[in-house]
This record gives C-alpha cells, structure tokens and sequence, in this order.
C-alpha cells in the first residue's frame, strides 16, 4: 500500500471518529486556544463576591472570532452592579451602582503549537485596549465620588498584555496565564494590575468525540495584586491589595457548548482595605 493510501485511510479514520473534546480554561485564567478561521465563539460569564461593606456581582458577554489558524479577535463588553454599606453620622447608608463597564477589544496569536500523539502544547500572547464605556462619576453612601476600582468604568482608555500556555492530553490539561492592565493618563484611574493563574484539569468523565458527555475536574492557584487607585488630584486612594486563592471548577462539555460553575476560596490576603471574600462563578460558551 502506498503512502498516499494510507494517508487517505487516516483522513477517513480521523473524520469518522468525529472531533475530540477540548476543555477550554477554567473561570479564573486564560489558555493560548485558537479557534479555527471564521469561528464565531460567543461567552457569558457571571460574577458573585461579597465582603463586609461590598456585594458585587458582574457580568461578562463576549465574542471571538477566528481570523486564521495562528490568531483570534475578541471584544468583551462587562457589566456590573454593586452595593456598598457605610456608617455615616447620621446612620447606616447604602448605596446602589450598576451599569457598562469599560469595553475591551484584544487580539490573541498563538506563535507556539506542538502535537504529537495524544498531546498537544501550545503558547500565545494578547495584547488588549480598553475604552472608556462605563460610567465614572457614581457617588457612595457618603456622597463622595467612588474610587475608579468601585465605578463601572474609569473613564480612561487602557492596555492589557497577557500570556498564556497549555499542556493538553486525552486524559489530563495543564494551563498557566500571566496578565498585567494599565490605564493610560493622569488623574483620576485605576491602579495597575496583575492576574497569574495555574490550574490541573482531569477528565472525571472522558467523551470519546465531542458529541459525548465531557466533565473535566480542574483545581488551580489564582493570585491577584493592584496598585492604588488615583483621584482626581492624583492622590492615592488608599485601596491597594494582594491576594492568592485557590480555585475549583467543574467543566462539563457536550456538543458545541460548554458550561462552568467555579469557586474561588482566598488564602491569603494583604492591602490597605477589606477586600471580597469568598468568589463563586459560572460561564457558558459555544463553537460555531
């Protein structure tokens, strides 16, 4: 038999057998995954977290798309809503802010794939801009203006840069991200931030194409720090913080879509105020 025979055999084989499921990254983090040209895959994620004087709940509603094999366009649109308690003079307050957040539009390029049997690796980086969408000038129970991490949006355009890496095989996944944001200008904005993310996934139930019933157990290490807001007078608003957690999530595949519910439980925790506490999550995507 020659060897283009057997080539057209394997094809045959490959293509009977159906795509293999993929788990894409948990809640918390991002994987260097590409999808193919001209694959709209859209994305909705929500938020809780709650600490002594804060309830916050946000919401995410994205679309990517596949402009080749090596690079995806995405826009993020978030939205927030939040409810702050204070002690004031007079009594207890509370107030109520929600709305648009900030859009972002990144682009992601995959510039390292290797496959081999039953595993593949692959790197990418994301460079992202940030536009002004979300409303600024929310007021607290006090009356006073909100720090910019308390807003909506900033008020200001940003950048985001990112890297992300995973190891993929039919039985386990391994995914590591990096992101680092910055509000350009003066004045009044957010402080820089930066996310790092590692997390294990293993197939608790192993679909063997991906119309079959997927569930992947993934368990990851999430660390967070951000610079101090600054006001209007470009004084530090006193609400820097370092936190590390660890995350659980479940990720159930079947067909074209897939669903995540995940927990984020602090361990550690450092800065100039109460930070949220506990952080519960859940996402839905779909491949077209």
């Amino acid at each position: 038999m020659g060897a283009w025979a057997r080539a057209a055999i394997a094809a045959g084989l490959v293509a009977l057998a159906g795509p293999t499921a993929v788990a894409h990254e948990p809640l918390w983090g991002e994987t260097p995954t590409i999808f193919g040209p001209h694959v709209f895959h859209p994305e909705v994620r929500f938020g809780f977290t709650r600490s002594d004087d804060t309830r916050s709940l946000e919401q995410e509603y994205g679309m990517q798309y596949g402009i080749n094999r090596f690079v995806n366009v995405k826009l993020v649109v978030p939205a927030v809503r939040m409810t702050f308690d204070q002690e004031t003079v007079a009594a207890q307050g509370e107030s109520r802010v929600g709305g648009i957040g900030d859009a972002l539009l990144s682009a992601k390029y995959r510039f390292h794939l290797r496959q081999e049997t039953g595993v593949q690796k692959s790197q990418a980086v994301i460079f992202g801009w940030k536009a002004p969408t979300g409303d600024d000038h929310r007021d607290g129970p006090d009356g006073e203006r909100l720090a910019p991490s308390d807003q909506p949006g900033s008020g200001r355009h940003g950048l985001e840069m990112g890297y992300s890496a995973d190891h993929e095989r039919l039985v386990d996944s391994s995914w590591f991200s990096a992101f680092y944001a910055h509000d350009l200008g003066g004045g009044f904005r957010r402080g820089d931030q930066v996310e790092v993310d590692a997390a294990y996934g293993r197939w608790v139930v192993r679909p063997n194409v991906a119309d079959d019933l997927g569930v992947n157990l993934a368990l990851g290490l999430h660390a967070e720090t951000a610079a101090q807001d600054r006001l209007e007078d470009g004084v530090g608003a006193g609400n820097r913080y370092r936190s590390a957690g660890l995350q659980l999530t479940p990720i159930v595949t079947r067909g074209q879509s897939q669903y995540r519910v995940g927990i984020l439980v602090p361990f550690w925790k450092d800065g100039d105020k109460e930070r949220a506490g506990v952080e519960i999550r859940a996402g839905w995507e779909r491949f077209f």
